[in-house]
């Protein structure tokens, strides 16, 4: 199994790709500027943060928002991927009213394939100024906490998914849970 990790300047962007090998998965780093035409054939995809804002304009996102709207394998996005996907999916990104820097409870609305077995509440590693808000987007609200409306979403019609926090750093203990529920959603395809 081969899932990759999209590299969009991130400092735990690597720990993505570590805790996926320490599931038993194959990955690597690619750059935001891998095509869709040479991601053929693998499992699923991981794109990761960055220090960018959607408010920088598409551009700086190379191939990435042509993934997130065509890519016909499952995807999970996290902090500026996960609000990236929300913009594609006609959410609406935001100033953040409450920016958070470090650990959040997030409340689980809706299980779904990714958040199974976390429990009904959880803490994780935040990192964030924007927001991901609903508003007419085409995704499920899988979660939220007190200062954001969308930590965890689902593309309503594709194994597509975003959180909000941060899954593969120690501070977001049910992370590991979490990309472990990922690769079953890729494991079925």
């Amino acid at each position: 199994m081969y899932i990759p990790v999209v590299f969009m300047g991130g400092q735990y962007n690597h720990l993505i790709v570590r805790a996926l090998k320490e599931l038993g998965v194959s990955s690597r780093l690619v750059m935001p500027n891998t095509t869709l035409e040479t991601l053929k054939g693998v499992d699923g995809l991981v794109m990761g943060g960055g220090p960018h804002s959607v408010y920088d304009g598409m551009d700086k996102f190379g191939c990435v928002p042509e993934i997130i709207k065509k890519a016909g394998f499952p995807v999970l996005g996290i902090c500026l991927s996960h609000q990236l996907i929300g913009k594609i999916l006609g959410g609406e990104v935001v100033k953040g009213r409450n920016p958070e820097y470090g650990k959040t409870t997030v409340e689980v609305i809706e299980p779904d394939d990714i958040l199974q077995g976390v429990g009904r509440e959880f803490v994780a590693w935040a990192s964030h100024n924007d927001e991901v808000r609903k508003d007419g987007g085409r995704f499920v609200v899988l979660a939220r906490s007190e200062y954001c409306e969308v930590e965890a979403l689902k593309d309503e019609r594709r194994s597509v998914y975003g959180v909000q926090f941060h899954v593969e750093v120690a501070d977001t203990p049910k992370g590991m849970i979490i990309l472990r529920n990922f690769i079953g959603v890729c494991k079925r395809g």
